[in-house]
């Protein structure tokens, strides 16, 4: 399996997201993408969220092949500091889900 040349695209907004939740993927991300893939897609959204402190729910990454992969947060800081969610809700919400712009 050849590994890609995966490149975010600039977000839409700004955002408080941080994706520091459980990390979620889909079968098809997981049985196409390397390890090596997913693991650079997770530690580009974890630099640019440490570097913009906070990014915007959705991040895109196109790779030079044509695939486009959705990195999609679910809660994001003042969510979860809010208490428009229980403490229940906000474990259990709190992940961040890696899927292909198909499966959306």
């Amino acid at each position: 399996m050849s590994q890609r040349n995966w490149q975010i695209q600039p977000q839409e907004r700004e955002g408080d997201y941080f994706f520091d939740g459980k990390i979620l993927m889909t079968s098809e991300v997981a049985n196409t993408l390397t390890p090596e893939e997913i693991s650079a897609i997770i530690v580009r959204v974890k630099m640019n969220v440490i570097a913009m402190d906070g990014l915007d729910y959705l991040q895109v990454f196109k790779s030079d092949d044509g695939l486009k992969i959705y990195v999609i947060d679910q809660l994001s800081k003042s969510m979860l500091e809010g208490d428009d969610y229980t403490e229940e809700q906000k474990e259990e919400y709190h992940y961040f889900t890696i899927l292909f712009s198909h499966e959306y």
